[in-house]
């Protein structure tokens, strides 16, 4: 591993601890702000703005983020997000600590499968610097943020309550999820001449629009206890669209050899993330 490399990786991994700790700082302001809403109103972005442990994450997510920015400078956009998936352990080992989230056996078995196989996913990653993105492709990723920072406007209760309990949360951190991949490709595709040349990139305006969208649509599926399966939700679909958006738009590899491995990580992800989304394994007895 080149030296580049090896910094990186402990960019990505100071990164997935940081933002383990956001995300219960997050789910501790959510739980208070959907206290304090009207009943069926949900954690809505205007009560979030008001509690501080909500804000205390969101500004430790912020930090964490431009941690990682060192690892998407030298990897491939897939490991990445493998790495920073991580996190699931520290939200999994704080939740259960800070908000009372009972796992279960079942639900701690699920975690560590799906931090099992994003590690797999990240080993097999070929460190580099990524290609030019195909033109029209920034264009479209800042038009995605605008939709999704468009969805935090959403009422809670639409969709005959289609953005609230355990539903909610999975759609919520669902198109998190995406808004977070949409950052993610935008920011490994930065190239500046100079400071005053990112306000003239379309890529700065993606990463800016789709990560204030994730954060907000995050802290919206982080209220009642589904912390744990917003945030499994939340780093499988990074992992899977944001590696699929860098393998396709920007060149990503493999390394030789372990394309069966990778896949096998993503499906092993996958299905852990199903197993999270049963109520009985992330509110079940202690295990």
């Amino acid at each position: 591993m080149t030296g580049a490399a090896a910094l990186g990786l402990a960019a990505a991994l100071v990164a997935a601890v940081g933002y383990g700790a956001a995300s219960v700082l997050q789910a501790v302001g959510a739980r208070r702000a959907e206290a304090a809403a009207p009943p069926g109103a949900g954690a809505a972005a205007s009560g979030l703005a008001r509690q501080p442990a909500y804000l205390a994450g969101v500004a430790l997510d912020g930090a964490s983020w431009l941690v990682s920015l060192a690892a998407l400078r030298t990897l491939p956009l897939f490991a990445v997000q493998a790495l920073l998936a991580g996190s699931l352990a520290v939200t999994a080992v704080l939740g259960s600590r800070v908000l009372s989230v009972r796992l279960g056996r079942r639900g701690g078995v699920a975690v560590g499968l799906a931090v099992a196989g994003l590690a797999l996913v990240a080993a097999g990653a070929r460190a580099g610097r990524p290609e030019p993105a195909p033109a029209g492709a920034v264009a479209w990723c800042l038009a995605l943020a605008v939709a999704l920072a468009l969805l935090c406007a959403v009422p809670a209760g639409w969709g005959r309550g289609l953005l609230t309990g355990r539903t909610g949360a999975l759609v919520l951190s669902t198109a998190a999820g995406v808004a977070c991949s949409v950052a993610a490709l935008c920011a490994r595709v930065v190239e500046p001449a100079s400071w005053l040349g990112l306000l003239a990139e379309p890529a700065v305006w993606a990463v800016a629009v789709s990560g204030v969208a994730g954060t907000v649509l995050y802290g919206r599926s982080l209220a009642g206890d589904g912390v744990v399966l917003a945030t499994t939700a939340l780093w499988v679909v990074e992992v899977v669209v944001g590696g699929a958006a860098g393998l396709l738009l920007l060149g990503d590899g493999v390394r030789a050899g372990w394309a069966a491995p990778v896949l096998a990580g993503v499906v092993l992800a996958l299905v852990a993330c199903a197993a999270l989304a049963r109520p009985a394994a992330a509110a079940g007895p202690p295990g």
